[in-house]
């Protein structure tokens, strides 16, 4: 298990110490992304407090994960479907190639019983 690192993030004008196993730049990255959304709450035009703007930026986060998750799921449903019709092609295939083997090899017993028909008369 790595070991954890303790970082300092402001979060909103606050300093919140947290201990992690990322890497540092990680951590910067969530910590610009969260003061960027407490920010765009913060100027939607109502007046809100401290508290409220994290909430508002929250709900706003966590709606956009609901929302990543539920298309992440209609993908992976989607390429789950696409490999079992790959599937399911491949096996057509074969059978298709084994019906067209099977379909040379009738003409070439039949072109030898052509040719021995023809020696025949």
């Amino acid at each position: 298990m790595a070991e954890k690192s303790r970082i300092k993030l402001n979060i909103n004008g606050k300093i919140y110490t947290l201990l992690h196993d990322e890497p540092e730049d990680y951590m910067r990255r969530i910590e610009h992304f969260l003061n960027t959304r407490v920010s765009a709450a913060s100027k939607s035009g109502i007046q809100l407090g401290e508290h409220t703007a994290v909430i508002m930026a929250s709900i706003s986060i966590v709606d956009e994960l609901f929302k990543t998750q539920k298309n992440f799921n209609t993908l992976k449903n989607e390429i789950k479907r696409m490999m079992d019709e790959y599937d399911r092609l491949k096996i057509e295939k074969q059978d298709l190639e084994d019906q067209l083997t099977n379909a040379e090899n009738q003409i070439d017993n039949l072109n030898k019983q052509l040719i021995i028909a023809k020696q025949g008369y």
